[in-house]
């Protein structure tokens, strides 16, 4: 496929240089021709005016047999005439205000070439009563042989009196011969430069198609399930970023797949065990393996157990909701101290357990903030439910409320438990991670904090395990409500 586009580019832009070229040699060739043939003309007729100037200065006529009354004036006349000749290959004719030639200057179409020769006598006719008027003309002339002769004609005066004309004629061939060499140049220039551009454009291109080649190999070996290739970052700008953005989504779904093997495995192994248990425990009654008087307390085991399996349904439920965004947050105002204080009331028992002396600061009270009471309830009893699993025996709770800089209110809740490893902080939020590797079936789905996370994104909020070496603090923030009251800011 690649290789097709490569061609299709290719001929493309092959096509483009090709064209661009003819069009630019084309005007090249045009304009230069133009600009030398007039530059031409316009040297011809400033020989023709300082030839028009000798002959109105002149003493006697230039047709008295001696130019000028002298001599000397004569051969440098002839000098002149024959400096252009060699100089522009032109041919000079005097004319007097009747139409005679010079007869002093005939010698100079002796050797005049056929176009010169076949010139229609109509046209000088009808160019000579132009110039005896007073005007100066430069003309293309066609003659009847087909040639063409490039004419200027320029008229002498004396005493404000038109006294005859000075034409100078050459062949439009030599014009054109002087540019030939220029054309040949000008083509052998724009080919050389169109072969380097089509040889720069080839290797552009195929800087192009390369790497998206390398790209679409690695997109079909990823659909095959092997998400840990990479495609290389090279090419032009363009590709490179997008390699790059490629390689960016290849790690994401690497991650991605990872995580749903590992959420996968978790859920299989959550599951089995409550349900092993069940199993066990039934078929034991059943085969009366267990004796009748011990059902009711392996009932009541597998009743917790069945709970338990509801509790991790439910969480995984809520997930999914939440990842789906079907969850929809119920905004409003409420005062955040006394929800914590409710979750305390309804967590004395284990509190009274474990002797434990909880310690509360609350900055602000009532401490009213804005979101869905609901998710923040359930939030609440995430953290503190994990604090009292993991807090010592006459150990301390401690729940303090702060207002930070941008007007955000901050719940942090502690304990005094083992402080949370290093290793384990990155990912205390994961789903089924669990900081006790020897966490005990019944103690939870491993799912709280995963969902307390989604909870507070959904609030564009965070929460965050606060760094200590001496406690575990969790701390989440909460927009403040706008109906606080000013006193209680100040």
């Amino acid at each position: 496929m690649f290789q097709n586009m490569f061609s299709r580019l290719l001929a493309l832009f092959l096509v483009v240089i090709i064209l661009m070229a003819f069009v630019s040699a084309s005007y090249s060739v045009i304009t230069i021709r133009n600009t030398m043939t007039e530059s031409r003309m316009a040297n011809l007729l400033a020989q023709a005016r300082d030839i028009a100037y000798l002959a109105a200065t002149a003493r006697n006529s230039p047709f008295d047999g001696i130019f000028f009354g002298e001599a000397d004036h004569m051969q440098y006349l002839q000098w002149k005439a024959k400096r252009v000749y060699d100089d522009y290959h032109a041919y000079i004719i005097i004319v007097d205000s009747t139409g005679r030639v010079m007869d002093n200057m005939a010698f100079l179409t002796r050797n005049s070439d056929n176009a010169l020769e076949t010139l229609d006598g109509e046209d000088l006719s009808h160019l000579l009563m132009d110039v005896l008027r007073g005007q100066e003309l430069r003309t293309k002339i066609v003659n009847s042989a087909g040639g063409a002769i490039m004419t200027v004609a320029v008229p002498y005066m004396k005493n404000n009196r038109v006294q005859g004309a000075v034409l100078i004629h050459t062949s439009a061939q030599v014009v054109e011969a002087e540019y030939h060499g220029l054309l040949l140049q000008i083509v052998v220039g724009f080919t050389l430069a169109s072969f380097v551009a089509m040889i720069g454009t080839a290797l552009y291109t195929r800087g192009i198609i390369k790497p998206l080649t390398v790209i679409t190999g690695a997109a079909e070996t990823m659909s095959r399930g092997k998400l840990n290739v990479r495609a290389e970052v090279t090419g032009v700008n363009e590709v490179r970023q997008l390699a790059g953005a490629f390689n960016v989504m290849a790690e994401k779904l690497e991650t991605v797949e990872k995580g749903r093997k590992e959420f996968v495995s978790n859920v299989s192994h959550e599951l089995r065990s409550p349900i092993t248990s069940i199993h066990g425990f039934v078929e034991g009654m059943l085969d009366g393996t267990i004796q009748q008087e011990d059902q009711k307390q392996y009932l009541q085991i597998v009743f917790d157990e069945t709970n338990r399996l509801k509790r991790l349904i439910n969480d995984l439920l809520q997930l999914s909701r939440m990842d789906n965004g079907v969850e929809q947050l119920q905004w409003s105002d409420f005062d955040i101290s006394e929800l914590i204080g409710n979750v305390l009331i309804a967590r004395m028992a284990d509190i009274e357990q474990k002797n434990l002396n909880v310690q509360i600061d609350y900055v602000l009270e009532p401490c009213m903030v804005h979101a869905d009471q609901d998710r923040i309830s359930q939030v609440v009893v995430n953290i503190i439910d994990n604090a009292l699993k993991f807090v010592r025996q006459d150990g301390c709770l401690t729940i303090c409320t702060s207002l930070l800089h941008d007007n955000t209110v901050a719940v942090d809740i502690s304990n005094d438990g083992p402080v949370i490893p290093e290793e384990d902080r990155l990912h205390i939020f994961d789903r089924f991670y669990k900081v006790d590797k020897a966490h005990t079936a019944g103690q939870g789905t491993g799912l709280g904090l995963s969902i307390s996370q989604q909870i507070m994104q959904m609030h564009g909020q965070e929460i965050m395990l606060l760094p200590d070496d001496h406690q575990t603090c969790f701390r989440f923030t909460l927009a403040r409500s706008k109906h606080m009251p000013q006193a209680l800011e100040e």
